[in-house]
C-alpha cells in the first residue's frame, strides 16, 4: 500500500496516499489561512475542519509548515503536519493492527503500527480523519 510519511512534533505517522488530495504550503498559497479559534482552515474552495495531531499527542501546537487536504466518504478536512517525507510502498503484512481496547474514544485515529528504517511509525486511520 502507498503511504505518505509525515512528522508532527515528535510523532512519526503515515497515511494512505490516496486520502491526500493536496499538500498545501501556506507560504505559497496566500488565499489559505487557519482560523484556530473556529478550528477551521479556509481557502478559495471552502472551509474545512482542522485535525491537530499536536493536541492529540499532548504537545503544544507549533507553527506547522504544511497542511494536508484530506478527502473521504464523510467529507474533507485539513491536517497540520510539520513535514511530509515521502510516499513509500509498505506491505500490508508488515503493519501490526492496534487493538480497539487501548482507545478510549470509539473514533480511533490510529489503525496500526509498523517499523521503517528510522523506527516505529503509526498508521493513521483515514476513515477517522474525514
Amino acid at each position: 500500500m502507498k503511504l505518505l510519511m509525515v512528522n508532527v512534533g515528535r510523532g512519526r505517522y503515515a497515511l494512505a496516499a490516496k486520502a491526500v488530495h493536496r499538500i498545501i504550503d501556506p507560504a505559497l498559497e496566500p488565499g489559505f489561512r487557519e482560523d484556530r479559534e473556529a478550528g477551521e482552515a479556509i481557502d478559495n474552495s471552502g472551509r474545512y475542519p482542522v485535525i491537530d495531531l499536536h493536541e492529540m499527542a499532548g504537545e503544544a501546537p507549533g507553527d506547522s509548515a504544511l497542511y494536508l487536504l484530506l478527502g473521504g466518504s464523510k467529507g474533507r478536512s485539513v491536517m497540520r503536519v510539520d513535514s511530509a517525507e515521502a510516499i513509500r510502498d509498505v506491505a500490508a503484512a508488515s503493519i501490526a493492527p492496534l487493538p480497539a481496547f487501548i482507545f478510549t474514544d470509539p473514533k480511533r485515529l490510529f489503525r496500526g503500527i509498523f517499523r521503517d528504517e528510522s523506527g516505529p511509525r503509526l498508521l493513521l486511520d483515514e476513515s477517522a480523519l474525514s
